[in-house]
Formats: C-alpha cells, sequence, structure tokens
C-alpha cells in the first residue's frame, strides 16, 4: 500500500483476520511474510487499545493470556497449520521471506507462546529454511523470562515503543490493567541488545513527534540500546479518526536525532 499524505483521509480499519494463517502478504519492512495469528477471529484480544491500530478498537482487553485460552487455537493446531501450508509452497506457490507472529492482538499473550514459538523455528528449519522468523509485539510481556527467552530465539524480534512518557504510553496506546510502561522499558532493557524497535509517529488528537515527545523517546531508546529502531507512520485505517500520519522529513529528522544523540540506527518507512 502507497503512503498516505499528511491531508488524505486514512483508510477504515481492516477486518480481523480469520484462521491461524493467512497471507503471504506484501508487508513495507518485512518483504513477503506468512502471518500467524494465534489469537480469536471473533474479537480483537489485546493488552492495549492502540488508538492507531488497522483492526480498531480491542474487543477484549487483557493483559492475562487465561482470560482468552478457551477460544484460542491449541498448539497442535498452529504446528498442523504451518507444516501444511509450508509444505504446499515449497511445492508450488512462492515461498515467503518471514514467518510472522502478528494478527489479531498481541501473539505473546497465548499461554504456549514459548512452546509454540519453538515448533515454528523447527519447521522453519526443517521445510523453509531461507525463512526468517519474527514478531510483530507490543512488548507488554517481555519483562517475563520465558517470553523474553522465546523471543530472543526468533530472527526478528520487532518490538513496540511509540513513547518515552508514561502520559503519552496510556493516552496512544491505551494499556490493560495491571499493564505497566515501567515492565515494558525493564523488559526492552533485558533483551541483550537483540530488540528492534518499532516506533509510530503520529499527529492529531495525540501528538507523538513533537520536540518533547522526541526528546523523551530518545532517552527511553538509549537505554534500551536495541540493534535498531524501524520509524514510521500510519499508511492503513485507525480506530481514532482524529489521527494522522507525520510528514516524512520529520521522520528522516527523528532518525538522524536518534543517531547523532546515541548512535542507535533508525529505519525509517512511510
Amino acid at each position: 500500500m502507497e503512503a498516505v499524505s499528511v491531508d488524505q483521509e486514512l483508510p477504515l480499519p481492516i477486518p480481523l483476520q480469520q484462521g491461524i494463517l493467512y497471507g503471504p502478504v506484501r508487508s513495507r519492512r518485512l518483504g513477503l511474510s506468512l502471518g500467524l495469528n494465534l489469537l480469536p477471529d471473533e474479537i480483537k484480544a489485546c493488552s492495549l487499545n492502540c488508538r492507531y491500530c488497522q483492526y480498531s478498537w480491542t474487543g477484549l482487553l487483557t493483559g492475562d493470556g487465561r482470560a482468552v485460552a478457551p477460544f484460542l487455537p491449541t498448539r497442535e493446531a498452529v504446528r498442523e497449520a504451518l507444516r501444511a501450508r509450508l509444505l504446499e509452497l515449497a511445492a508450488g506457490g512462492t515461498p515467503p521471506d518471514v514467518l510472522t507472529f502478528s494478527g489479531n492482538g498481541e501473539a505473546t499473550l497465548h499461554p504456549d507462546f514459548p512452546s509454540i514459538a519453538a515448533d515454528v523455528t523447527e519447521l522453519r528449519d526443517a521445510l523453509a529454511p531461507r525463512c526468517r522468523t519474527a514478531i510483530l509485539s507490543n512488548s507488554t510481556t517481555i519483562h517475563r523470562p520465558e517470553i523474553r527467552r522465546a523471543l530472543l530465539a526468533l530472527d526478528l524480534p520487532i518490538l513496540k515503543l511509540d513513547t518515552g512518557r508514561e502520559e503519552t504510553f496510556r493516552k496512544l496506546n491505551a494499556p490493560a490493567p495491571g499493564v505497566t510502561f515501567a515492565h515494558i522499558l525493564d523488559g526492552l532493557r533485558a533483551m541483550e541488545g537483540r530488540a528492534i524497535l518499532q516506533s509510530l509517529f503520529v499527529t492529531g488528537s495525540v501528538d507523538n513527534s513533537t520536540e518533547e515527545e522526541v526528546v523523551a523517546w530518545i532517552r527511553a531508546v538509549a537505554a534500551i540500546r536495541p540493534h535498531h529502531v524501524q520509524i514510521y507512520t500510519l499508511d492503513r485505517g485507525t480506530a481514532d479518526r482524529g489521527l494522522r500520519p507525520v510528514e516524512r522529513t520529520r521522520l528522516l529528522a527523528i532518525g538522524d536525532a536518534l543517531q547523532a544523540s546515541c548512535g542507535v540506527r533508525a529505519e525509517v518507512f512511510g
């Protein structure tokens, strides 16, 4: 999808993904990505209620995967679905570049996430050795050692950090009860420099692209010392229709400021 300019109306949010696998789809950051959805088809289950989410507002806001466990696919179902799809793609389709945990909310809420992540890596090694493994995670569970170990075993642990300020985190990302900004920062700092941060900047009803916001964000990134940062803005529908994309020139300036301040590399998308 082409980037949306700041004066264009954003498209509407998209429907939830149906089933365990979707795609492969073309991703602006990952290439050809086969998505893995570990969450329900009927409702968006997430530990955040981000205003910019392409799946609209969170229907089940929780930081505890046990609240949705009866509605989640089993470890065995995920394994068999992926095995069948990789065999199919190897026989006659286009193999994906990446196997990506994403879907209808936060994948690490699944109580069996560490075991499922290990299964995905094993199947990749056997059936699609050129693929990388990735996750698009909101970082809300990485203070837990078992989740962090599972993320560190993936090729591309892409983890959200949109702000360096608690107040803006609550306005923009709207966490579930019990989810704290301090836990997120602690977990990201414990990622041994392997974290790939994903930071989305917006303006409008909430603006995390101001000078004050960017200074606070750079301070947080410097403390985390990630592998690198992916900086991007809106190009899809949003739950909050009052949000707008940030100009590419501003995104580039944010990336340059990060590099100059702490030497962390930034990739700018959009």
